[in-house]
């Protein structure tokens, strides 16, 4: 993160090196909480309401708190710490060595056991302007040195359509995962707040929670740069002082020059925007040892405002290497879907002690749209039979699963739509259980 603050450059960052450490700046400007015990990690698992970390739950660092006043479970585990950049001997790092932003960064991470999401984990940076000096110009990023098995055959990309950074095997073959490696990316899932009059944000805060922000007269920002570091290369290299990492926040290369797309010729700052997958745009030639950052800006934020970006890690693993990234994107669309409806499917049965769901609930399915199979998940609150059924646009049922007598807790099933032709179809789950019948319902879109 960097920003113009009363006409220096100012930064705090970590990537191979941090320039931050526990604590907070308190209301004279002074970092605490270096040795305080209290200033850690903690973290929490669904259910285990007698940890330490439960009961000493650091709801006065700014961690989440329910209705109720009890630890907020985002996910089966949930963590939180928070971390500033205010103490000047932290500032030691290459890349930036400045003042210190007075920066006060409330971190949360969380992550499930619900099949479709054992691969994603989640992670929230609420971002604290604890100075009494106006940010200018200030420059927000992902940085990410995947290392994808072996580090020196990987390539990058970005899916702009998704917001998702894609690191990938440029062959089939890694000397770690052997054929058809994995592919890894950073999905945005929230990007920081700016000015703009005909917009209203809207929010949950937290994510999962029922306490919706409303904010006239804003929207998110969105991404301003994808930016790509190279081992040793004097023109993308890594950054090599503070001046040139401001400059790759603002998505340029390491020697002051833009990124120019071959294929357009136009000077772009997003870095490798073809699809691997077919071959189309702009793809790296070659493999090699390389970084990425995924940049919000530029924004102004004033002294004691807050800023917040949701992302999400996924990792998939495909038929081949280029089949990952094709399992990648569907399950980042999983997980957009989950966050469009504030983790409601996830949550049914999350902040309380019981791993029994308290109602019938029908996730959505995974992937969507899907070729020619896809997950139908659901949570039963007592036992009862399941049946799922397929209608299409003309309401008429073309498929029917008669799941039987399932026992309270989660399940899933697979459809398959072989016989069926591409387009929207509507599905619904019916419950019966002691002579009482609910039913649930949702669209599917099948692709060919």
């Amino acid at each position: 993160m960097a920003a113009r603050v009363d006409g220096d450059t100012l930064l705090c960052l970590a990537d191979f090196d941090e320039e931050f450490l526990p604590g907070y700046i308190d209301e004279t400007g002074t970092p605490q909480g270096l040795n305080d015990p209290a200033y850690r990690i903690y973290s929490i698992i669904r259910g285990d309401t007698l940890s330490p970390d439960y009961l000493n739950w650091p709801a006065n660092q700014g961690a989440y708190l329910n209705e109720m006043g009890k630890p907020f479970f985002l996910g089966t585990q949930t963590m939180f710490y928070s971390y500033t950049d205010g103490y000047p001997q932290a500032h030691s790092n290459n890349l930036g060595s400045t003042a210190p932003l007075k920066a006060v960064i409330l971190q949360t991470n969380w992550a499930y056991t619900n099949i479709g999401l054992q691969d994603v984990c989640f992670s929230e940076y609420k971002i604290v302007n604890r100075s009494n000096h106006l940010w200018e110009d200030c420059y927000i990023a992902i940085w990410t040195d995947d290392d994808l098995g072996d580090a020196w055959d990987d390539a990058i990309g970005i899916d702009s359509l998704r917001n998702l950074g894609i690191n990938y095997n440029f062959d089939n073959y890694d000397p770690q995962y052997g054929t058809n490696p994995p592919a890894v990316g950073f999905k945005v899932l929230r990007a920081p707040m700016m000015a703009s009059s005909q917009d209203t944000a809207r929010y949950f805060d937290p994510p999962g929670s029922l306490n919706l922000k409303i904010k006239p007269g804003f929207k998110e920002s969105g991404l301003y740069a994808f930016n790509v570091f190279y081992n040793s290369d004097p023109v993308t290299g890594d950054p090599g002082n503070y001046r040139q990492t401001y400059m790759s926040l603002q998505g340029l290369r390491r020697n002051r020059t833009p990124w120019v797309n071959p294929v357009t010729g136009q000077v772009t700052r997003f870095a490798y925007t073809g699809d691997p997958v077919t071959g189309l745009g702009w793809n790296p030639t070659s493999s090699g040892a390389q970084r990425f950052i995924m940049v919000f800006g530029s924004l102004d934020i004033l002294p004691n405002d807050t800023q917040s970006v949701i992302i999400a890690q996924v990792i998939a693993r495909g038929s081949s290497n280029l089949n990952s990234i094709t399992k990648l994107r569907e399950l980042s669309d999983h997980v957009q879907s989950i966050y469009d409806n504030n983790f409601q499917s996830v949550l049914s049965s999350g902040n309380n002690s019981s791993s029994v769901p308290n109602e019938f609930s029908l996730h959505q399915n995974y992937p969507n749209p899907f070729n020619p199979s896809t997950t139908i998940e659901y949570d039963l609150p007592t036992s009862g039979e399941v049946v799922i059924m397929i209608y299409d646009v003309s309401g008429r049922e073309v498929r029917r699963i008669d799941a039987g007598v399932k026992p309270p807790g989660n399940h899933k099933l697979e459809l398959n739509a072989d016989g069926l032709s591409s387009g929207a179809y509507l599905c619904k789950a019916v419950f019966s259980s002691n002579s009482m019948s609910t039913v649930k319902s949702m669209r599917l879109m099948l692709i060919r």
